[in-house]
């Protein structure tokens, strides 16, 4: 009887260590916002660039006010110029600004100048624009959820075929 006693001790007391909670669900992981993707650049890069970078901002562009520091939430390490295809993420160490949060953003595009410094409309043209899932009515728009990092948020600039400027933008020459 004392050995009965003995083996129902153990097996209550490795159930009573070993237990998980059951079903209950495992904490979550918390993931840092972002996103990544890749650049694909075809045909020639214009002459005289000096500045290319993955430009995210907040709020959509209306009009040349809303290229300004407080609405972009995201600028890129500086984009080598000829290069052919680019791989970026807001997780790089490189980027000039890197505020992401969960929520909704208003454009996210490739951004290319001829003037050093700048962040006046009038010197910066767009070469490429993010297009999620290929719906060109939402170019430049998505939503990255709360503890999400997104992959393949890939942007093409294809320079033969720039694509429609913001206001307060002229067209790479």
């Amino acid at each position: 009887m004392k050995v009965k006693k003995i083996i129902a001790f153990a097996l209550l007391l490795i159930v009573a260590v070993s237990c998980d909670h059951g079903i209950a669900p495992l904490p979550l992981v918390k993931v840092e916002p972002g996103f990544s993707g890749t650049i694909k650049f075809l045909g020639t890069w214009p002459a005289g660039v000096v500045q290319t970078h993955v430009v995210l901002f907040k709020n959509p562009l209306r009009d040349s006010t809303d290229f300004n520091v407080t609405n972009i939430k995201y600028i890129s390490e500086s984009i080598p110029f000829g290069v052919k295809e680019y791989s970026y993420s807001t997780k790089s160490s490189g980027a000039a600004i890197s505020n992401v949060t969960p929520g909704d953003y208003g454009y996210l595009a490739v951004a290319q100048s001829k003037k050093a410094l700048s962040l006046n409309r009038k010197d910066w043209f767009i070469v490429g624009v993010f297009v999620p899932n290929g719906d060109s009515t939402k170019a430049g728009k998505f939503t990255l959820p709360e503890n999400t990092f997104l992959k393949n948020v890939d942007i093409i600039c294809d320079f033969d075929h720039p694509p429609v400027q913001p206001p307060g933008g002229k067209a790479a020459k």
